[in-house]
């Protein structure tokens, strides 16, 4: 059994092991990792890094990546975010995006930030915390989550000539689920400017152009906002689509709308 000494230095050896791996670090070229106590990044992109020998500069250029440990603040941020506290966590976030920059935090928070400003009603905020995001990290502009959070703002923000720009190179040169997600999403456009009877159409060119996608949640999503649109035409059909989006994409996030709607 155990002794009560053992156990305090099993817990603290645990401890020590944990916080190890949470050292800031920088990759070189060469792939090596250069670990540190404590890091920031200065104005011009250098790196300073605190190791037992004193403090490393390594220039920028001659790394490849540079980490800080998780900022207390970050977690902080997501908590307000949930309890639904988004003027908070807008200041959380845009803290650690200067506090941080250039140290992979400042990209992280700024992932959170557009979808805090959309949470909070400020679509023209978000759309710019996403263009700010994608000068810091233009390998987000290759991240379909990002992608599509950053055509939701804009839509928001009713700047559809940019969004319709975007939904179209979707269409001619992405995948067949992300070509139905920008179906449904012209249609998104046409029923924000109050064209009811054209965004049906897209929504239904989805399910039928698009039915060999399978995905229930692209399938439900076109099937329930199409069923919604017929609904506002007082077309009898709207019923029959609201069933349909219940009991074959039972999955997706629109069945227990549709469901109430049956």
């Amino acid at each position: 059994m155990k002794t009560m000494k053992q156990t305090v230095i099993f817990l603290a050896i645990a401890l020590t092991a944990g916080a190890a791996l949470a050292n800031p670090y920088v990759i070189l070229p060469d792939g090596r990792r250069v670990e540190g106590t404590a890091i920031r990044a200065t104005a011009t992109g250098d790196i300073n890094l605190t190791t037992p020998q004193g403090i490393r500069t390594i220039p920028k250029g001659q790394y490849v990546k540079a980490v800080a440990d998780e900022p207390a603040e970050y977690r902080q941020a997501l908590a307000a975010e949930k309890a639904k506290q988004y003027p908070q966590a807008e200041k959380l976030l845009g803290d650690i995006v200067t506090k941080y920059r250039g140290l992979t935090w400042d990209v992280e928070a700024s992932k959170v930030l557009g979808r805090v400003l959309i949470a909070k009603g400020d679509a023209t905020a978000a759309v710019a915390a996403y263009d700010k995001l994608f000068v810091l990290s233009p390998e987000e502009k290759k991240n379909p989550d990002t992608q599509w959070a950053y055509r939701g703002a804009l839509l928001a923000a009713k700047q559809y000539a940019g969004l319709a720009r975007q939904l179209d190179a979707v269409a001619a040169s992405g995948s067949r689920p992300d070509a139905a997600k920008a179906q449904i999403m012209r249609g998104d456009i046409r029923l924000a400017q109050n064209d009811v009877e054209g965004a049906a159409m897209d929504y239904l060119r989805t399910a039928i152009l698009f039915a060999d996608v399978k995905d229930p949640a692209i399938q439900g999503e076109a099937c329930f906002k199409a069923a919604q649109t017929l609904e506002q035409m007082r077309d009898p059909r709207a019923k029959e689509l609201y069933g349909k989006c219940a009991r074959e994409y039972a999955s997706s996030p629109y069945a227990a709308q549709a469901r109430g709607k049956m």
